[in-house]
């Protein structure tokens, strides 16, 4: 899916930084970013695949970390999230919000009722916690965002205990250390069919999540 996502990058958004965490993938990843960086040098590798510590959360974290542009939007490179929508979440970091949440209003991916079960419940959790303390959006557990880098930066060098290295939800890890009243906007989208792949999702990630409700 990589290069499908960078050649549409590519296009929409010429001028953007592009910075691909790997956590030492066997599919072939770093060697189709390779490929791209060696055409345009604003398509960086992050290679963690020494990293005691492998994951998304851990992965983005890393990432969020070298980015040097005042805004930074995290996507999964699967094309469930719309690269489309990403000029919005530009849009409205421009305009003054601290965070902006790519809130899904349909779902095409197909999952299977325990797969949507699984995340009814996750999303009901993390309301919960959000509500108790943290700022708030609808879709808690969201994987397509934004934010102002400085903002983020400062929070994991300043409270990196909050981050779940081995979860999969790091903007909820994000929001519930962030003040109630931080300037939070959504950009609405379909959830979209996976492109190719399967789902990561497995008990050691449920787990993960869990322990990130009580950080």
């Amino acid at each position: 899916n990589i290069g499908n996502l960078l050649t549409i990058l590519s296009e929409l958004y010429p001028n953007a930084y592009v910075i691909i965490a790997d956590d030492g993938s066997s599919d072939n990843t770093q060697r189709v970013v390779m490929s791209f960086s060696r055409k345009n040098k604003n398509i960086t590798l992050l290679d963690r695949t020494s990293e005691k510590v492998k994951g998304l959360t851990a992965s983005v974290a890393d990432g969020i970390k070298n980015v040097k542009t005042k805004f930074f939007v995290v996507i999964d490179s699967d094309l469930q999230h719309p690269p489309e929508k990403i000029k919005e979440f530009y849009s409205n970091l421009n305009n003054g919000a601290s965070i902006v949440v790519g809130t899904r209003t349909k779902d095409l991916s197909g999952w299977h009722i325990h797969r949507r079960a699984i995340s009814k419940v996750a999303l009901g959790l993390g309301r919960l916690r959000l509500k108790i303390g943290g700022a708030y959006c609808k879709d808690v557990v969201s994987g397509f965002f934004g934010a102002d880098t400085r903002l983020v930066q400062q929070l994991i060098k300043d409270k990196p205990s909050i981050f779940e290295g081995e979860g999969y939800k790091v903007l909820f890890d994000i929001l519930k250390k962030l003040p109630r009243s931080t300037a939070v906007s959504e950009v609405y989208y379909e959830f979209g069919l996976r492109s190719k792949g399967a789902s990561k999702i497995n008990n050691r990630v449920i787990r993960a999540y869990i322990r990130s409700l009580f950080r």
